[in-house]
């Protein structure tokens, strides 16, 4: 009631008979000033959020942080405004990042399973491993364990023998080579200005480069293993994982097709949870490139429909993804995705959109098509901005953006990410949860570095009711059951609490 109030006078001051009235008579400029400030605050994401004594005494310890870091004299352009990339160190030297760390996140609901980990991991553990192989293919490079279908033994070596070959001084500079076959910022994109398209090359021969140690079992395992380790490390406590459900194999050559990749993550997920308490589990959204026919479309929902019935509560998705601007749209798809040949009825949808700055195209109105198909949530929805009666739609309906600041930015969508449009859906209450998306490519671990940027670049303003928000709204929309949530709330509330403290403290 408030904030209509002060919309109420702001209009009146428009009428031709209040504005010959002056501000003395009504309001002084600065009590009116304050007001709308005040109710800004109070209508934007977080403004309405209940914070107890003890909240409110560390929301005043992170503002003052905040403000100090912000504004401070030595630094010129602060880490908020830098490019990831040059900011990392920064970052990681900030008060503000420190608490931030210790912060539970709650859920992260947007993130690609063979992106997920560490760059550096990878390096230091898998290429360490005999079976460990690099393919030579004219000027790309991949791993792999075995021979490939357009990579055969003469063109496959033992990373090991290589290794070997190298001067004592050099083996670390072989490593650091092997890491910019899976790493963003060792790119030569890096070093200058390159395109959307340009980019997403470099990107894409990441995924390419690291699929073939994930088709092998023993590195798969270990692999994601180790992406709850570093996510639950950095205060995770549930994930929704996409992943294209690709089959792999084990040291004896025996095949596992996706149902029993499936069966891999569960029993790999249950023993995680039973040596880690305070994490609650994981939910897989098969994902797969949208480059594809409209029979190869059909054949992905008939296995979302096997995984989902077989996995029942485990595997609870779907989604098309790739670089939009240069791949089907989802438009062309409405038709299979509206009635899909599948009896279990309509799936649910978390359909990547509007991850894209130009205008005039069909990408640019899969946004448009995510809400006509219903989606639960849109993975980035970076252009929703431009669409006015859509974004709210996704507001009344209650459509969460999974949004991805460090990603956007690495694509090449935005250069400062103070200029993010998640900056307007956060001041006009669009729901939004932040995620990381991809962030073994860019020499980041878990999803800390993105609330970073969300608190810091997106809503400079903002306390600890913006990131309480945040954090409860991941849960809210995530894919959990009314059971799974009451018992992940009692895990966050605990961790909450502990984490008010130790910052008061």
């Amino acid at each position: 009631m408030y904030v209509k109030r002060v919309i109420a006078f702001l209009l009146l001051l428009r009428c031709s008979k209040v504005q010959s009235m002056t501000l003395a008579g009504t309001k002084s400029y600065e009590e009116l000033r304050a007001a709308i400030v005040d109710a800004e605050n109070k209508y934007g994401l977080g403004g309405k959020v209940f914070l107890n004594s003890d909240e409110l005494r560390a929301d005043r310890v992170l503002r003052t942080m905040k403000q100090a870091e912000l504004q401070s004299p030595n630094r010129g352009l602060p880490a908020a405004g830098m490019h990831f990339f040059d900011a990392k160190p920064l970052i990681e030297s900030s008060a503000v990042f420190k608490v931030l760390k210790l912060m539970p996140k709650g859920a992260v609901l947007h993130l690609h399973n063979s992106a997920a980990v560490s760059s550096n991991w990878v390096i230091k553990n898998l290429t360490y491993r005999q079976e460990a192989k690099l393919c030579q293919l004219e000027e790309r490079y991949y791993f792999t364990v075995r021979s490939l279908h357009n990579c055969p033994d003469n063109q496959t070596r033992s990373i090991h023998s290589i290794r070997a070959e190298q001067q004592q001084n050099d083996t670390d500079a072989f490593d650091i080579w092997l890491e910019s076959l899976i790493n963003m910022k060792m790119k030569p994109t890096r070093n200058r200005s390159a395109s959307i398209d340009e980019l997403w090359l470099d990107f894409e021969s990441c995924f390419d480069a690291i699929k073939g140690f994930l088709q092998y079992k023993p590195f798969f395992e270990a692999y994601h293993w180790q992406l709850l380790h570093e996510f639950h490390s950095d205060n995770v406590y549930h994930i929704e994982l996409r992943m294209s459900f690709a089959r792999v194999f084990d040291a004896d050559g025996k095949e596992y097709g996706p149902v029993e990749v499936a069966q891999i993550l569960h029993r790999i997920v249950d023993e995680f949870r039973r040596q880690h308490s305070t994490f609650h589990g994981v939910k897989l959204i098969l994902a797969k490139h949208k480059n594809m026919s409209d029979g190869e479309l059909d054949s992905a929902l008939k296995l979302y429909e096997s995984l989902s019935t077989t996995f029942p509560g485990f595997v609870t998705g779907f989604d098309l993804v790739g670089q939009e601007d240069s791949n089907r749209s989802l438009k062309s798809f409405a038709s299979l995705l509206m009635q899909p040949p599948i009896s279990s009825g309509l799936p649910r949808y978390f359909f990547h959109a509007g991850e894209i700055v130009g205008y005039f195209s069909e990408a640019n109105e899969n946004v448009i098509d995510a809400v006509l198909l219903d989606a639960k949530r849109i993975g980035h929805g970076y252009a929703l901005m431009k669409h006015p009666i859509l974004w709210h739609a996704v507001r009344r309906k209650q459509i969460v953006l999974e949004v991805c600041p460090i990603s956007n930015q690495v694509l090449g969508l935005v250069r400062d990410l103070r200029n993010h449009p998640a900056s307007f859906y956060i001041a006009q209450n669009i729901p939004i949860t932040i995620t990381s998306d991809d962030p073994g490519f860019w020499d980041a671990t878990g999803v800390t570095f993105d609330f970073y940027y969300a608190f810091m670049a997106f809503a400079p303003q903002v306390g600890l009711g913006f990131l309480k928000q945040l954090i409860w709204d991941s849960i809210r929309y995530s894919s959990l059951s009314d059971e799974e949530r009451r018992n992940v709330t009692i895990i966050m509330e605990t961790q909450w609490d502990a984490f008010v403290r130790e910052l008061t403290d």
